[in-house]
């Protein structure tokens, strides 16, 4: 089945999400962001501790299920006598739920402005490779 990949994901969210099977992540980096702004809860998704570029039919990873999905602003303000500065940062709040393990078969679709898509298998426990 085709998903939209979440690459990069720190190993310790996924080996939590193994082990809680549900999980609220905040995303800040742009490339998984603007995944994240094609999907609503109740979708499935892909992710693996993978880079984008390093993603090859064979990365393993987990499918997840989107419990929840909001949109965040970070907004910071320095200033002084002679300066004011202020900066906005946006960012995904996304609550996981484990839905399975994957295994890439290939990569769908790696288009510039667009999510990475991966075709993934689920893998069951007596797969062996």
């Amino acid at each position: 089945m085709i998903y939209i990949t979440l690459t990069g994901m720190a190993r310790h969210v996924i080996k939590e999400l193994l082990a809680a099977r549900v999980r609220t992540v905040e995303i800040r980096s742009p490339n998984n962001f603007f995944a994240l702004l094609s999907v609503q809860p109740g979708d499935k998704i892909f992710l693996t501790d993978s880079s984008a570029p390093d993603v090859v039919p064979g990365t393993g990873g987990i499918i997840t299920s989107i419990r929840a999905l909001q949109t965040i602003t970070h907004r910071t303000v320095q200033s002084s006598e002679d300066f004011f500065e202020e900066r906005e940062a946006q960012a995904a709040r996304v609550q996981l739920q484990l839905v399975a393990m994957g295994r890439v078969r290939r990569v769908a679709s790696i288009e510039p402005n667009s999510p990475l898509m991966l075709d993934v298998d689920e893998v069951k426990y007596c797969d062996a490779r």
